[in-house]
């Protein structure tokens, strides 16, 4: 299908019940927020969802405590996001965004306004108004510019660079991930990393070059895995997803089943949804309707979801292209027309165009060709309402054949037109996005180029600071040696010793600081143990050699003979 709407991802009735169980014995009202906003969460049931949502802000006002306030709204504002698909969520995350930016703004809570400002950034791209969600995201940017929280630039960061990516100003996007990345890798956190190999994917995914993006869902799949996070189910049907895109749907169905797997051992039943859900698109993107509806009756979970969310709408129209697809059109019409008023309230412009372009095959299986215009016609209106060249293209390829059939050739002349121009538009995206994957590329060499450039500097710069070192330790010896053959006070020599061996087995330390970094992984307990066994070594043989070292020149020295009085 066009539209896959993205579904909770926590875990299923079992984590809900531990959460449950947790809230019993929390006293904070911070943790208690949590606790009933994670239910929420992961509650199917929208009433019941709901329910604990609520619980969740009246617990926060109650606190009085203005931070947790504003992340409570936050917090729901995202739920609602999470299941964008439907129209009156965004209404609500809206709202919610609205209280916590209102909150974060009269409290000071720099880092809240800025999720809030970037939770507004996304709903409007997500609505298709790039302008108002640039506009929320430079304030965003302007906020997090002035706050010392990592979390909150890396997250002004990646939102700047989704509406880039909306707008096709794909190298400014990529400047904005890389922002993002530089502040992660300086922070040293893996979840701060992990957003930001994520946001990597879907840039490199959104210009096709699927291998690069592979790559990145592998890096933060490796994190996922270090932390043993749950987030590794949707790792690996990401992962199937670019696989499929990238022409693989072989290895695209391994994920998808290795995901499905992974949730079994989780012992976390709701996260395998997603799987089930791609595999069953899967059969739709072939037009094997009937075999699709077939899994589904094998997967009973994946239509209860669907219910419990609202979508109700989309399981009517999946059996009505089921039943057009077997020639029973009074009960494949029946379904249809049942489904039709809640996608026109519910949908958004993506699931309309699904809907309107399923209810023209149909009317073209059942050879009623001014029942398929009229569809088709809504089809390519929803599909202009969300921006979508191809789907356009497609309509009017359509209609222009049905407008044949039907003897209205004037229609037919103005959709071969139009059919022309947006080819026309594709193509020239369709340069454009390679003309992109160059510029990225080249931008990507000249980065990767001036890293080499400033590593081949510092390396110079450091190999003659140890040159100067080494000469500087060299004359200082050169020194002590001449010292002691000369009639100098033994108190100097004695200081310049002390000086020099001090210098050299700092020196020698300096050396085996990079050998212990390398051999150690930079893990802190290693590097003390071998720093004290050094030290154990280095410490008795620096006294030792000092105290032989000054013992013998002091001992040659030459020593001031008075001379007698006549």
């Amino acid at each position: 299908m066009h539209c896959l709407t993205v579904f909770p991802q926590d875990s299923d009735n079992a984590f809900a019940d531990s959460l449950k169980k947790r809230l019993v014995g929390a006293r904070a009202s911070g943790e208690k927020v949590l606790l009933l906003m994670g239910i929420a969460r992961v509650t199917v049931d929208v009433s019941k969802a709901e329910e604990y949502a609520n619980r969740a802000i009246a617990e926060a006002q109650l606190s009085r405590d203005r931070r947790l306030i504003a992340q409570a709204y936050l917090l729901n504002g995202r739920r609602y996001m999470s299941n964008a698909g439907l129209s009156d969520n965004l209404e609500r995350a809206d709202v919610n965004f609205h209280q916590s930016e209102q909150l974060a703004r009269d409290n000071g809570l720099d880092d809240l306004l800025v999720y809030s400002y970037c939770g507004m950034s996304d709903l409007w791209e997500y609505r298709g108004n790039n302008e108002k969600a640039l506009s929320f995201s430079n304030q965003a940017m302007s906020v997090a510019m002035s706050t010392e929280s990592d979390s909150a630039r890396v997250r002004a960061y990646v939102t700047m660079g989704d509406v880039y990516a909306g707008m096709n100003e794909m190298l400014l996007a990529l400047r904005n991930y890389l922002g993002a990345q530089d502040i992660a890798e300086r922070s040293g956190k893996d979840d701060l990393l992990r957003e930001s190999y994520v946001h990597m994917d879907a840039f490199y995914a959104g210009i096709h070059d699927y291998d690069k993006a592979i790559d990145y869902r592998m890096k933060a799949y490796d994190l996922d895995r270090k932390a043993w996070s749950p987030e590794m189910t949707s790792d690996e049907y990401r992962m199937g997803d670019l696989f499929l895109n990238n022409k693989q749907p072989a290895l695209a169905l391994d994920m998808y089943e290795q995901s499905i797997r992974l949730a079994d051992t989780l012992h976390f039943t709701l996260l395998k949804f997603n799987s089930y859900f791609r595999i069953f698109s899967m059969y739709f993107h072939e037009k094997e309707y009937t075999k699709g509806v077939e899994y589904l009756k094998l997967h009973q979970g994946i239509v209860d979801i669907l219910n419990g969310f609202g979508f109700q709408f989309y399981i009517r129209q999946i059996r009505g292209m089921a039943y057009g697809e077997q020639g029973r059109f009074d009960s494949a019409l029946y379904y249809f027309r049942l489904a039709e008023p809640d996608v026109e309230k519910k949908g958004i412009p993506e699931s309309q165009y699904d809907f309107y372009h399923a209810f023209g095959d149909f009317y073209v299986k059942k050879k009623d060709y001014p029942g398929a215009i009229d569809c088709y016609k809504k089809a390519f209106a929803m599909a202009a309402a969300a921006s979508q060249l191809e789907w356009e293209a497609e309509s009017s390829d359509t209609l222009k054949g049905l407008y044949e059939k039907s003897g209205d050739f004037k229609s037919a002349l103005v959709c071969t037109m139009r059919s022309a121009a947006e080819r026309d538009s594709l193509r020239t995206q369709t340069r454009a996005t390679d003309l992109m994957k160059l510029e990225v590329d080249n931008d990507n060499r000249r980065r990767e180029r001036q890293a080499h450039e400033e590593e081949l500097r510092t390396e110079h710069r450091h190999n003659i600071q140890y040159m100067g070192f080494t000469i500087g330790l060299v004359a200082l010896f050169i020194l002590l040696v001449m010292l002691g053959r000369l009639s100098v006070p033994l108190s100097l020599i004695r200081a310049l010793g002390f000086l020099s061996f001090i210098f050299l087995f700092e020196f020698i330390i300096l050396l085996a600081d990079k050998q212990i970094q390398a051999l150690t992984g930079d893990e802190p307990w290693k590097i003390l143990l071998i720093k004290i066994a050094l030290g154990a070594g280095l410490v008795p043989l620096h006294h030792w050699l000092e105290h032989r070292v000054i013992h013998y020149l002091s001992s040659r020295r030459r020593v001031a003979v008075p001379v007698a009085k006549k």
